[in-house]
């Protein structure tokens, strides 16, 4: 079995409904082995180490690397001895993914005088512009200056900077509505078509749009679709267990499927508390601000969870998106009357 060095793995996070091990995309258990490193040895990690010095991992002995916003955290001068040492550990026909906030789709919104409002929300609470450029303030507040962003990156730069540190084939693509870099770049000189096949398994979105020339591509679309039908009609029939496995199904394919995370969402709500719930609820608004659906059922899951301190900024945000003002004045009025039977 093929391992990936997990860099930066943080604690280990076992999702609720499979209760497996999450795992990067591309990178599913059947098939790898995870080897986690981390700076902080509280997470538990397998190798306790730093980007710019993995002395304990050997050369040559992992097949790939995922790195999930950490290269931000290095001064500029250490990006080149980190990826130096992301490519010492590689074998020779290994690949490392890497992903980081795109700093041309953050400095969009500082350019419209947003640099302190909420662009998204993550597990953590809001994000603002501010955070994203240079760490998320409350951790860092707390004595936690590991959160500091200390370089950035545009998507030209990113893989500017790894083609100059040796790799030979590289690909990305931004996201800006996610506020997002991903990069995979692989250690030899590999046809285009297998760049291109790593890039579909394990990049969140294609670098190029397959749903206008490729039909296997049409054909999982429609076959999501289909899935999806059969999940919501058994959700609405009461046949829980039979949606709960239809929308996993889904979500094994795309893990950032807005309606198939609000389905489970509402599941776990109803068989276990709204707390349980809330990670898919969150992936649901990120995937689609648009549906005001999601912002209520996800603001009414943190009030039933008692997380009550960042619903005000959920509420602002929701308003830039698809949440309707007298919708959110509504939402309000229930936090008011929540706090004051407190």
């Amino acid at each position: 079995m093929k391992t990936f060095l997990h860099v930066g793995c943080g604690p280990l996070y076992i999702d609720p409904v499979t209760k497996q091990p999450s795992r990067p995309q591309g990178f599913d258990l059947s098939s790898w082995n995870e080897l986690r490193l981390d700076i902080n040895p509280a997470v538990n990690p397998d190798v306790v180490g730093t980007m710019t010095d993995m002395s304990a991992v050997p050369s040559g002995s992992v097949d790939a690397i995922f790195s999930s916003h950490n290269i931000e955290h290095l001064y500029p001068h250490e990006v080149p001895i980190a990826l130096a040492e992301f490519k010492r550990v590689l074998r020779s026909d290994g690949f490392v993914v890497i992903t980081c906030p795109d700093l041309q789709s953050v400095c969009a919104l500082v350019a419209q005088g947003k640099l302190t409002e909420p662009a998204y929300i993550s597990p953590a609470g809001p994000i603002a512009p501010l955070d994203i450029l240079y760490g998320h303030r409350p951790p860092m507040s707390q004595g936690n200056l590991y959160m500091s962003h200390r370089c950035g990156f545009t998507l030209n730069v990113l893989l500017g900077t790894l083609e100059a540190a040796g790799f030979s084939k590289v690909v990305g693509n931004c996201r800006p509505n996610y506020f997002d870099l991903w990069a995979l770049a692989c250690v030899s000189n590999v046809g285009n078509e297998q760049l291109l096949n790593l890039a579909r398994q394990h990049l969140p979105e294609q670098p190029f749009d397959l749903t206008q020339t490729n039909p296997v591509a049409q054909d999982m679309q429609q076959a999501i679709q289909d899935v999806l039908v059969l999940a919501q009609t058994s959700q609405r029939d009461g046949n829980l267990d039979e949606a709960q496995s239809l929308f996993l199904e889904i979500l094994n394919i795309e893990p950032r499927h807005a309606e198939a995370n609000y389905g489970l969402g509402l599941i776990e709500a109803s068989q276990k508390s709204a707390a349980d719930a809330l990670p898919r609820l969150e992936a649901a608004v990120e995937a689609n601000p648009a549906v005001e659906q999601y912002w209520v059922t996800y603001v009414d899951a943190l009030m039933m969870s008692g997380i009550t301190h960042s619903i005000a900024d959920v509420l602002a945000l929701g308003q830039l998106h698809g949440l309707k003002s007298e919708t959110a004045q509504a939402l309000a009025g229930e936090l008011a009357e929540l706090l004051k039977s407190k």
